[in-house]
């Protein structure tokens, strides 16, 4: 390779500078581009400490979802039981998207319609009852057999199973215990079969608890300059405090069926399942009130198409997608405030969640059916229950509710069933005669037979226990 050449080759800028004949004019100096890495933007939030932008960002639509739910829908519900609870919804609550799905169907919207087509609009679904399944009902002294009955007999005999206190367990024989409830029902149903629900559930103390960490998040946000999730927390504060105000202004109310006639309704629940049994003592019009009750939720703004409740509908809509969109906008720290209030207020919408359940009770049985006088009495057999409510409630036709709730199943049985049906409408106990043991064709079951009689006498004794405290 030439000297020269190699010269040129390897210091290019002085062969260049050495070529170019000295001029009187300077050459023209290029503009500068600053590097990429080194261009910065300006944010919303202070650039030192904890709010420093990080290189991650929470996935907020994720915790959003995993935090809300059927919990913000069950919260939402005791609304309508609690008059002092739709002041206290000030703070920045989860599951907006489902409280907008079960509501929107209250009022006339054909936005709300496309956006949550075939959502069910019945109070079933949106107090979780459309999945209870009520008790069968066997009418003593009118004959009537319903083979499943409302959500509120099973409120009922949910509230019976957990009664503790005048409970009398009868000594006999043990195989499974079941467990009968007598129920005397002494309400009034107003004219028109319409109870107005409105009763205190549970402490107000309890609500201070997610409004402190909704503002308390928010002042956190203020304090650091974040300005963004300061916002958002305050616009869902804000959003869930507007709408619990206007969605507990609806009236919950109570109805059932009149009957023209207001006989005695007598009856049993009958629960196999849970090997329990609820006798119904009362008339008839205190009867469909369990067998044939159902509940109403009016808006003051019905007859305007409820208005109020499509205008509430349509912000908690704009509040999730608001959220969604400026969160990660914010510093990580911020994030972590604006979860923080999420998770707290999630925390007290389970713990309403929880209680519903509780509530259902409180309200039927208190409000509605007045607390009644109960008794429980516990049997060793299905025999001796059977036997203690036929003694218990005098039917018109012994032997039909023993067929249904004790079959026909060997001609020991039948017979003593028989000789038992002779004698319970005196209800002076009963005598098994030594001539009673001498039929050949119960020969084989003599010691069922001797069982059996042993149930019945422990029933006699239940139910002289009944008659004493009565």
């Amino acid at each position: 390779m030439p000297a020269d050449f190699a010269f040129v080759f390897l210091f290019p800028s002085m062969y260049k500078a050495a070529s170019v004949p000295p001029g009187p004019t300077e050459p023209e100096e290029m503009p500068y581009i600053p590097h990429p890495d080194t261009l910065s933007t300006r944010t919303l939030y202070s650039e030192n400490g904890l709010l420093t932008k990080g290189s991650f960002s929470l996935d907020t639509s994720g915790m959003a979802s995993f935090f809300g739910g059927d919990a913000a829908v069950a919260a939402m519900t005791t609304l309508h039981l609690d008059p002092t609870r739709r002041w206290l919804g000030w703070y920045n609550s989860p599951g907006t998207y489902e409280v907008v799905k079960r509501y929107s169907k209250f009022c006339k919207s054909r936005l709300l319609e496309g956006l949550f087509p075939d959502v069910p609009n019945d109070l079933a679904t949106l107090l979780g009852m459309a999945n209870m399944k009520g008790a069968k009902y066997i009418g003593t002294q009118n004959g009537a057999i319903l083979e499943e009955t409302g959500p509120f007999s099973a409120v009922l005999v949910k509230d019976c199973m957990r009664i503790t206190q005048s409970v009398h367990k009868v000594k006999g024989r043990q195989t499974q215990p079941v467990e009968v409830t007598i129920s005397e029902l002494v309400h009034s149903i107003p004219d028109g079969g319409k109870v107005l629900l409105r009763a205190s559930v549970y402490s107000p103390l309890v609500a201070v608890l997610p409004i402190l960490a909704s503002f308390g998040t928010a002042a956190v946000c203020a304090k650091f300059g974040d300005w963004v999730c300061l916002s958002m927390i305050a616009f869902g504060i804000l959003v869930n405090g507007i709408s619990c105000f206007v969605i507990g202004s609806a009236e919950f109310t109570f109805h059932c069926p009149v009957p023209s006639f207001d006989t005695s309704g007598d009856g049993i629940l009958v629960s196999d399942k849970d090997q329990q049994f609820v006798v119904l003592k009362g008339s008839e019009k205190a009867m469909n009130t369990i067998t044939r009750g159902a509940l109403t939720l009016a808006f003051k703004s019905e007859p305007s198409g409820c208005k109020d409740i499509k205008w509430c509908s349509i912000f908690l809509v704009l509040q999730l997608i608001v959220q969604l969109l400026f969160i990660p906008q914010g510093s990580a720290f911020g994030q972590i405030m604006f979860i923080s209030s999420l998770a707290t207020s999630w925390i007290y919408n389970l713990w309403l969640s929880s209680s519903r359940e509780k509530i259902q009770r409180e309200v039927f049985v208190r409000d509605v059916l007045k607390s009644p006088k109960t008794t429980k009495f516990i049997f060793g057999t299905r025999t001796t229950a059977v036997v203690f409510m036929l003694l218990v409630l005098q039917p018109k036709d012994h032997a039909k509710i023993m067929d249904m709730l004790i079959p026909n199943v060997t001609p020991g049985w039948r017979k003593f069933k028989a000789h038992l049906l002779s004698q319970i409408r005196g209800s002076q106990g009963f005598c098994f005669h030594d001539s009673w043991w001498e039929d050949p064709a119960v020969a084989d079951e003599m010691i069922i037979l001797e069982l059996l009689c042993q149930d019945a006498e422990a029933a006699y004794r239940g139910y002289q226990k009944y008659l004493s405290l009565s």
